[in-house]
This record gives C-alpha cells, structure tokens and sequence, in this order.
C-alpha cells in the first residue's frame, strides 16, 4: 500500500471516529439523580439506615482507597427510638439525597469523558498501525512511530484511571440507594451546563439556619453532655461565615459555568475546525503525522476538560444545596 493511500484511509478514519457525535445506549433509558433518591427511599430506611449508609459511603473515595478502614466519619443523628426522631428524619434524607446527587455528578462526568477517551484510543491505535506501516516501508521515523505508540498508551492510561473512578463511585451510589455494591448502575441523563441564579440572601438564611439546626440536634439528646463553649464556637461569626460560604460558592459557580460554556462554544468549536484543517492537509500531503497526531490528542483533551468542568459544577451545586436547605434546579 502506498504513502497516498494510507494518508486517504486515516483522512475517512478521522472524519468517522474522531469527529462523529458521541451516542449513549438507546437501549437503556437515562436516569437523572431524583430516580436514585427514590430508590434510595422506595423501602422508607429509618435514620440509623441512613446514617450507615452515609457513614460507609463517605469513605469509598478512589482517590484515598487505600486508607479505606471501614471507621470514617461519623453521621450524627437521633436514635430512630428517640422521641424527636421523626423531627429529623427530613435532615436525615436531605443528606442522602445531597450525597446521591455528588455521586450521580462524579458518575456522570467519569462516564462522558470514558467514552470520549475510548474514541481516542481506537483512534490512536488504527494510528500507531498505520505509522509502524509507514515505518517499515520507510516512509516515517522510528521516533514519530514511536511517539504515536507512547501517546496510545498514556491516553489508554487515562482510560483505566476513569474507569476505576467510575467503577468506584458506582459502589458508592449503590451503598447510597441501600442496594448491592456491585450492581450494575443504569444510564445517566448526561450533565447539563449550570448557570447559578440563585438569591444569595435566601440561601445565607437557609445556611445560617441549617448550622443552628446542627446544633439543637445535639442538645436534644438526653445522653449529651452540657454544650461547652468549644461546641458553640463560630456561633457568634455565623453572620460572616454563612456570607464567605454562599459568596465563595456563587463565585466558583459562576467560573465554572463560564468556563465550560467557553469550551463548549468556542475552544472546542475551535479545535473541531483546527483538525478538519490538519485533516486536509495531511491528505495532500502537506502536514506531517506527528503534528496530525499531537492535534487528536489535544482535541480530545479540550472535550474531556469540557465534561470535567460540567462534572465539578454539579458536584458543587448538590454540596450547597445541602448546606442550606435550597433547591437550586
């Protein structure tokens, strides 16, 4: 096979894999986080379920498995047989439903960018083909095939890492809804673009509320020592530390937002035409493999941050709407 004719077939390689639009399984029907919740409470858990649950959760972190111990932090609610029970049993649900939420975006966004990387790697590996073909017939460097087969296998490197946390957060939402571990978790409604709205008055209020809540929880019960002064520590700074909290969260929101839209519109709209031009050239024979090859990489890069990006804003979104109470959809 000539040089001509292998550049034709990786120019119809690129225009089918690499710039095709992503597909989820049409077989199976995306869910969105409400779906878990309900789940989640469908056998109505009682509150020393929920706080097991949130207790064994809290310590599956892919980041820190090593360390997992089966003792992490502790979820402090009322007996299910004490008198109040029932006055925190909301609280109690609220949290289940805030850690399901931070679980479903961490799912999410692992999954989006999985399959972003998989397109990635059958694409770099039909690469890595093509240039040790070119290299045998003498029509490339040893360094550019080599080059292509180091950049298969860090980005199949990534692959594995993201399945691993995708694997790992799965177990994690699964121990949330109280169902086995390793059951498979359907499909997930892909994560939409957040542009924060909310009324940080409101929210202030509702944050101020929830840490006097926490409080009360502790002296209601009979078997709880007398609040000492380090127990209501911060209680007269709660003016300011509601109004750092909610501001900080507006203000990385609003970053967030603005980044992804930026990748959405514009640095990927970018880097989509950028390598529909090196695709050109390259089929002329104007542009070198690994100038071809660098622009796949980095093209695939700009769409894995994109989903990163989405993934981070929602994992934020749910830690706020827990702290205050709020909906924020």
């Amino acid at each position: 096979m000539n040089y001509r004719a292998l550049n034709k077939i990786l120019y119809v390689m690129f225009v089918f894999v690499l710039m095709a639009p992503q597909k989820g399984n049409s077989a199976d029907i995306p869910r969105n986080p409400d779906y878990f919740f309900e789940r989640a409470v469908t056998g109505k858990p009682t509150i020393h379920d929920v706080g097991e649950r949130l207790r064994i959760a809290k310590g599956v972190d892919p980041d820190r498995i090593a360390e997992f111990t089966g003792i992490h932090e502790a979820v402090s609610f009322p007996g299910d047989s004490d008198p109040d029970a029932d006055d925190f049993k909301e609280e109690a649900y609220g949290e289940l439903r805030s850690e399901i939420r931070m679980t479903y975006a961490e799912v999410a966004s692992a999954r989006s960018r999985i399959e972003e990387v998989k397109r990635s790697v059958e694409l770099l590996r039909q690469m890595v083909e093509i240039a040790t073909t070119q290299y045998a017939a003498g029509k490339l460097d040893q360094s550019v095939a080599l080059k292509g087969q180091m950049e298969w296998e860090r980005v199949f490197d990534t692959l594995l890492l993201l399945e691993k946390r995708e694997k790992i957060f799965s177990l994690r939402l699964n121990v949330l809804m109280g169902a086995a571990p390793e059951d498979s978790v359907p499909s997930l409604e892909p994560l939409r673009e957040y542009s924060p709205g909310f009324n940080s008055n409101e929210l202030i209020e509702a944050y101020k509320s929830r840490r006097f809540l926490a409080l009360f929880q502790q002296l209601v019960r009979p078997d709880s020592p007398a609040a000492s002064g380090d127990d209501t520590h911060g209680t007269d700074s709660l003016e300011v530390e509601s109004t750092v909290f909610i501001s900080v969260a507006r203000i990385s929101l609003e970053s967030l937002y603005q980044r992804a839209r930026r990748y959405r519109t514009s640095l990927i709209v970018k880097g989509e035409l950028a390598q529909e031009s090196r695709l050109e050239l390259y089929k002329n024979g104007k542009l070198d493999f690994s100038t071809l090859l660098e622009g796949v990489v980095a093209l695939s890069e700009l769409r894995r941050e994109y989903q990163a990006l989405l993934g981070e804003a929602h994992l934020l979104k749910a830690k706020v709407e827990y702290a205050t109470g709020v909906s924020l959809e």
